[in-house]
């Protein structure tokens, strides 16, 4: 994911949603500021402990469904980094709008998120998911919000069929932890191959500007 990512991040960044800070270790390198948001207490005194030699990093609340929370942060940023958020809020567009108010003019947004709703199940009900997008949707609610879509990538196919039968027809609600250390160990392989899957992917990715 960081790797996908990474040619899009600029120097100022604001990461919503970055959870202990996994994504965070691979992108905060190299940045003027990075700031890594999140809503759970756990997760930011964890984020704290983990980079706490980190100069140029700061951890804040941030809530996607608060405006209020966006203030400090006003056309100050070049990048937002949101991977794994917006399904996760009922008002989406209020969310995008939050998020183009932190970005200065030109300013990027990187926005993942599930795609396709005829795979929606179980599962996504227990992460919390109000729905997944395709690239249509997708696209016009980030134009909807003030942004140019300037691409869309499609991320990680391999997994699609097991979270169609897990979610969809055995409408299990968790995954299995022997199988995700199976797919972790296996991501060099996946790396390869991902792209060369006939089926459709499991997220997609938009890299959005911000229109003046």
């Amino acid at each position: 994911m960081a790797d996908t990512i990474q040619p899009y991040v600029g120097s100022r960044v604001l990461e919503i949603g970055a959870g202990i800070g996994n994504l965070t270790r691979f992108l905060v390198r190299r940045r003027e500021i990075y700031v890594a948001a999140d809503i759970d207490e756990e997760h930011m005194a964890r984020l704290k402990t983990r980079f706490q030699h980190r100069s140029n990093l700061y951890i804040c609340k941030c809530d996607l469904t608060s405006s209020d929370d966006f203030t400090a942060f006003a056309e100050e940023m070049d990048s937002v980094v949101c991977l794994n958020v917006l399904e996760h809020i009922e008002d989406d567009l209020q969310g995008l709008r939050n998020i183009r108010s932190a970005l200065k003019p030109g300013g990027r947004v990187i926005i993942l998120v599930p795609q396709g709703q005829e795979i929606f199940g179980t599962l996504d009900t227990v992460l919390g998911h109000y729905r997944r997008y395709t690239h249509r949707q997708l696209s016009e609610r980030m134009e909807e919000a003030g942004f140019r879509v300037e691409r869309i990538l499609e991320f990680n196919r391999i997994s699609r069929p097991g979270w169609y039968v897990t979610g969809r027809i055995l409408k299990k609600d968790t995954l299995s932890p022997f199988m995700l250390k199976i797919f972790d160990s296996l991501v060099w392989l996946w790396r390869r191959i991902d792209h060369r899957l006939p089926w459709r992917p499991t997220s997609i990715v938009a890299i959005g500007v911000k229109q003046t």
